[in-house]
């Protein structure tokens, strides 16, 4: 079925398959057999064609909007030390402070904000959500430069967490309605691999900038250009129709030019995405996932720089290799991930989930290995890290926009993206507790087996998520149903109303 939706690397908004279009014809069947078009003087206004270029245009702006955005995340890891001094903290304050409780607020504020986020997405505009997020993200981050005292750069770290937690639901909620069940996985792998490229981006700037210009500018050189694309991404894009790309929907969109897709979130509903077994597997993950991601960001690089002597270049170095190889893994890992899927759905979380718990070979091997001398070895180890414990995000966020309605995905993108800053936020206050009693090295190893746990509870998954992804579109077409009832019964009305 010819759509002229999007590019084809993507299927943005295109019916599927010919076995997907016939399904969708059921629902369209229905639908259209009612006599249903728009009614005149409606809420809503139909929604028109995305055209092929439009579609490919916002994917990259909302990507690298994304990438600009959560470049600060980690700008402070590479100059820990340097902040320390800066506040005259001690080693142990360096640990608690900075790295536990600076840390721990970022993520822990972001959790509900990702909450608030998730809900408004089929309410606001998602771009102007999106827009506000960075602004507010970005203010604070250019206000850094005026920081004197820790409390003033907690407080700006907090507003910072809120806004890259509100974000991240929203840009996979942006392209999951360009994209199709067949290629959400590779869209998501894009998403991902922007938004690691600039946190990677972020961390090296920091790492590079830092000791010569201070720990306070990479936050500057950050933020200008993130405000600037904002500005743009707002003026130049509109929010995609939501629905056009399922199954149970595409036809009636294709027949029913006017057709609006306007069901909204609902306690009710919200209590059929927690029963749902793969949400429950897709998102508790992250709780367990994010510890030795939280490890890694907060403490790595300053743990190499003093406890394995190495330089803070080379440190940051160490960074960007798991950065790079997080980046082959996510692209790589959402491609295989995807193919996976289109030939056995259940083979997709078997995959990941073995690929995750693999990780922690190579991360034990950077924690405890020479890495002075043997510093080649430890490169190639950290593109490892990199590596399989990547190909879980754009998998598993994949599958929760495959198995909940479009108005559900926000707020299970919400869900997901709270559990991985409860994780990060969690995990480094946990490690700094551990390094009083434990010192550095044994709780850094400890966090790092916290993929263990991660990919054991994705595994699961391949026991729901093909019979979930069927029940998201047996509902739609309920939905399809319901609506054309609410027509009929309009219609009736306004027949009998006439007469009289």
């Amino acid at each position: 079925m010819a759509s002229g939706w999007g590019p084809e690397p993507f299927e943005i908004l295109d019916g599927g398959t010919k076995e997907e279009a016939a399904d969708a014809r059921a629902g369209e069947a229905e639908f259209g057999a009612s006599g249903v078009k728009p009614t005149a003087g409606g809420p809503l206004q139909p929604p028109t064609a995305v055209s092929r270029r439009e579609a490919a245009y916002m994917m990259a702006i909302f990507c690298l909007t994304g990438c600009l955005l959560f470049a600060d995340q980690n700008l402070m890891a590479p100059n820990l030390t340097a902040v320390a001094r800066d506040f005259g903290f001690s080693p142990d304050q360096r640990d608690r402070l900075l790295g536990g409780v600076v840390a721990a607020s970022f993520y822990l504020v972001g959790a509900p904000a990702a909450l608030l986020f998730g809900w408004l997405c089929d309410r606001v505009d998602r771009r102007r959500l999106l827009f506000a997020a960075v602004v507010l993200g970005e203010a604070p981050a250019l206000l850094t430069l005026a920081v004197r005292r820790y409390w003033q750069l907690l407080l700006l770290r907090v507003l910072t967490g809120i806004s890259l937690g509100g974000a991240f639901p929203l840009i996979f909620s942006l392209v999951g309605d360009l994209t199709t069940t067949a290629r959400r996985a590779t869209a998501a792998a894009v998403i991902q691999v922007s938004l690691g490229a600039g946190l990677a981006v972020g961390q090296g700037i920091a790492g590079f900038v830092g000791p010569s210009l201070g720990w306070r500018a990479p936050f500057a050189i950050v933020a200008a250009p993130t405000v600037v694309l904002a500005v743009l991404m707002l003026c130049t894009t509109r929010d995609p129709p939501r629905g056009r790309t399922e199954e149970a929907l595409a036809e009636v969109f294709e027949g029913n030019p006017g057709f609006v897709y306007d069901e909204r979130m609902t306690w009710s509903k919200a209590g059929i995405l927690l029963r749902t077994p793969t949400n429950i597997c897709a998102i508790g993950q992250g709780l367990f996932g994010c510890i030795p991601w939280g490890m890694l960001l907060t403490f790595l690089n300053d743990f190499l720089a003093q406890e394995r002597r190495l330089s803070v270049q080379a440190a940051t170095t160490v960074l960007l290799c798991i950065g790079i190889g997080g980046a082959l893994g996510v692209l790589g890992g959402g491609l295989l991930g995807q193919w996976i899927y289109n030939r056995r759905k259940a083979a997709m979380p078997v995959f990941i989930g073995l690929s995750t718990m693999l990780g922690t070979l190579p991360m034990w091997y950077v924690l405890n290995g020479d890495v002075g001398r043997r510093y080649t070895a430890t490169l190639v180890a950290a593109l490892g890290v990199g590596f399989a414990s990547s190909t879980m995000g754009p998998n598993a966020r994949a599958m929760l926009l495959n198995v909940n309605e479009p108005e559900m995905r926000g707020l299970a993108l919400a869900l997901q993206s709270m559990l991985d800053d409860l994780g990060k936020g969690l995990g480094p206050v946990f490690v700094a507790a551990l390094i009083s009693g434990l010192g550095r090295t044994a709780a850094l190893n400890l966090a790092a087996a916290g993929w263990l746990p991660c990919g054991a509870l994705i595994l699961l998954a391949a026991f729901s998520v093909e019979r979930d992804e069927e029940a998201v579109q047996a509902r739609l077409r309920q939905s399809i149903a319901r609506m054309a009832e609410e027509v009929r019964e309009r219609e009736l009305l306004t027949a009998a109303g006439s007469q009289h």
